[in-house]
């Protein structure tokens, strides 16, 4: 019979909200509708759309504070790749489910994932109950994560994945671990099954270099030669762009990732938000994992975001606190194809609740503000998605054994890294 939600702060109103069968069927004062369950928020709390986070490895969180400050190419080479080279299904099952915890906890309600293991992660994710892209990595060295292995791993994950709330991306890694083979075979599969391509371009100055000495091409300019670029393109980082380059991403509309806190800590670059925007490109934010940022929340990742763009263009102007919201929700639910994204009647019922009594909003002057610039994912007390209550008053189902089987597994994999090292 539903769900009613009572005297919550919706656009600065006190409203009631009705959902039913995963939908908002109703948004009115006072309704008079036969709900199964009621909630009433006293205006106390304020709804918004749950957050959504396009680029992410979730099970990386296992290796939270692990080779910290290193640059790119020796992070990945001689840190983390090693690492990656001993991961189990059980590791990312649980670093997974870890990773879902810290999100929630955030108010993020649908994630895209690039990762290994993905049936593990597929797993996870259904029982956290979020909605997500789960990508079937492609990267040359790896014969597991080759053509005709994602081909049985699509056809294994499609008879399980509900295409709703989890379905699936296909995710090169970049161009300098997938050949130009393998990116065309990519881009062609993508085409033939509907799916989404979701890849790492120009996330340094060494890519860029790189692309130019083996293809005599820049990044974009490369894929746009084997007709890769389209709208159904997810780009996370994309920060060395030429003039050129972005004109060819104005054409093909792609969806571009922006990541400040990973790019940040990685001395990656400044993404070009700004001159981006201005060619009607849709900009939605990631995290990259929680390795590299070393934070899975949305809430301090657009902060970070708006203020570094307001600082590179010298302009208070740029990305302010509405713009940040549609970022979180509308536009990264347009790159994801998950059709939430906003509040509206006939909708998806994925809603974060923002506790009004926290400091962060005190005094109350401009909600919105103080969401974006004061806040943190600690103001987020309750989670809905499809419908379904994940996260009631910051307690989460099961919360402690996933949090003591991820200290298990992170253990073990650094104590087998350290024992190797010392070998």
């Amino acid at each position: 019979m539903g769900l009613l939600l009572k005297n919550i702060i919706f656009q600065e109103k006190e409203r009631d909200i009705f959902i039913r069968k995963g939908k908002i069927e109703k948004i009115g004062k006072n309704l008079n509708v036969r709900a199964k369950e009621k909630i009433d928020c006293q205006g106390r709390k304020a709804v918004l759309p749950g957050l959504i986070n396009c680029h992410t490895h979730s099970a990386m969180v296992l290796f939270r504070g692990y080779a910290d400050d290193l640059p790119l190419k020796k992070w990945l080479e001689e840190k983390i790749w090693p690492l990656e080279a001993r991961l189990s299904r059980e590791d990312v099952y649980w670093g997974t489910k870890l990773a879902c915890l810290e999100m929630l906890k955030s108010g993020t309600t649908a994630f895209n994932e690039m990762y290994f293991f993905p049936e593990a992660q597929a797993e996870a994710v259904r029982e956290m109950g979020l909605r997500a892209k789960i990508g079937l990595p492609l990267i040359d060295f790896l014969p597991e994560y080759r053509p005709k292995s994602i081909e049985k791993l699509y056809q294994r994950l499609k008879r399980v994945l509900d295409g709703n709330r989890l379905s699936i991306a296909l995710a090169p890694h970049s161009i300098y671990t997938v050949s130009r083979e393998n990116l065309i075979w990519a881009k062609d599969f993508a085409k033939k099954h509907n799916l989404p391509l979701h890849l790492h371009l120009s996330e340094t100055e060494q890519e860029v270099e790189e692309c130019l000495l083996k293809y005599k091409k820049r990044p974009v300019e490369f894929l746009e030669e084997i007709g890769f670029l389209g709208n159904n393109c997810l780009l996370a980082h994309s920060i060395w762009l030429s003039d050129k380059e972005i004109a060819l991403l104005s054409k093909r509309k792609p969806h571009l990732i922006y990541n400040p806190c990973s790019n940040l800590k990685l001395g990656s670059g400044i993404f070009s938000y700004l001159k981006l925007k201005r060619e009607g490109l849709n900009i939605c934010l990631g995290t990259d994992s929680a390795v590299s940022n070393n934070s899975l929340d949305l809430i301090r990742e657009i902060k970070v975001g708006s203020l570094l763009q307001k600082g590179a263009e010298r302009s208070q102007k740029v990305l302010p606190a509405k713009e940040a919201l549609e970022i979180l929700t509308k536009n990264g639910a347009r790159a994801l194809r998950t059709g939430a994204g906003e509040i509206r009647e006939g909708g998806p019922a994925d809603l974060i609740f923002v506790d009004l009594e926290k400091i962060y909003f005190q005094p109350p002057i401009n909600f919105l503000s103080s969401f974006v610039y004061s806040a943190s994912g600690e103001c987020v007390s309750d989670v809905i998605c499809g419908g379904k209550i994940i996260m009631r008053e910051r307690r989460i189902e099961g919360e402690k054994e996933i949090i003591r089987k991820s200290k298990e597994r992170a253990r073990g994999l650094l104590r087998n890294v350290h024992l190797n090292n010392k070998a």
